[in-house]
């Protein structure tokens, strides 16, 4: 028992760092409605920083962090710079192609590669287990500047995701704004991919956030239930992860699914006025 504990106490408050940002911006992404957009985001940084590997990069080498950031950089402008166009265009559409292009073109850079089945596998699920405390303490300062960067400018983020046609009618600079807030959004994602994975990440990120939407509309209330969601799939998927010798990211995700059809089964149950609002 203390040996499991041991060896997963650094994974676990690693997740527990990734949900306390990613839950917030989860309940922006989803009232946005792209919600696939740190899918999109993370394959482009994944993409980035595969272009840098062919190159002769070190996999965790700064110069491969660079390019992720830099490839995540370009695919938040094209998000921020078309959001007026979405009223005759869906978004979302527009952030399945940048994906689908993104993979694709992921697939063919490492088509030549030996171990490009499994480079595509640890984007995809991550490599939690192998979390150290060094890399804890690095996306600790990492998470806690981009942490108060994001309160310091919520107000006006709120504004845009949850008003948008007031926010355009007010300012001009909406986009300026928005690529603000894509770029700090692309910036965690490309840290949170490289230790979770793709998939992990999108849990953490999608999953609080419609759970808590179907019994609340108060953002602190989401915020906070969402928060415990989180740290309650981590706790259920690393203990099950060791317990049954399984993949982790694996096990959290399944564990996310597992906790919205527990909770699609309770709100069908539970009359809506008993809710909250």
């Amino acid at each position: 028992m203390l040996d499991a504990l041991s060896f997963l106490a650094a994974p676990f408050v690693m997740c527990l760092f990734i949900a306390a940002i990613h839950v917030y911006l989860g309940l922006h992404i989803l009232e946005r409605g792209v919600i696939f957009v740190d899918l999109s985001l993370a394959q482009v940084a994944a993409l980035g920083a595969t272009v840098a590997e062919v190159f002769g990069a070190d996999e965790h080498g700064l110069l491969a962090h660079v390019a992720a950031m830099s490839f995540t950089a370009v695919g938040a402008a094209i998000f921020a710079f078309t959001r007026r166009a979405r009223k005759s265009v869906s978004q979302e559409a527009l952030v399945g192609v940048v994906y689908a292009v993104a993979s694709a073109v992921t697939v063919l850079v490492l088509s030549g590669s030996p171990h490009g089945g499994d480079h595509i596998k640890d984007t995809l699920v991550g490599t939690l287990l192998l979390a150290s405390w060094d890399q804890v303490l690095r996306d600790l300062v990492a998470y806690s500047l981009i942490g108060l960067a994001e309160i310091a400018l919520a107000k006006r983020f709120i504004q845009i995701s949850w008003h948008p046609d007031q926010a355009e009618a007010e300012s001009k600079r909406v986009e300026w704004w928005d690529l603000l807030f894509y770029l700090l959004f692309g910036l965690v994602v490309t840290i949170s991919v490289q230790v979770a994975g793709i998939l992990v990440v999108f849990s953490y990120l999608i999953v609080p956030a419609v759970i808590t939407s179907m019994f609340s509309k108060r953002i602190a209330v989401r915020l906070i239930a969402g928060w415990v969601l989180a740290v309650l799939a981590s706790t259920m998927g690393l203990a099950g992860s060791w317990a049954w010798d399984l993949p982790t990211g694996a096990t959290i995700v399944a564990t996310f699914g597992a906790l919205l059809l527990l909770a699609g089964i309770v709100r069908a149950l539970v009359p809506r006025e008993l809710s909250a609002t």
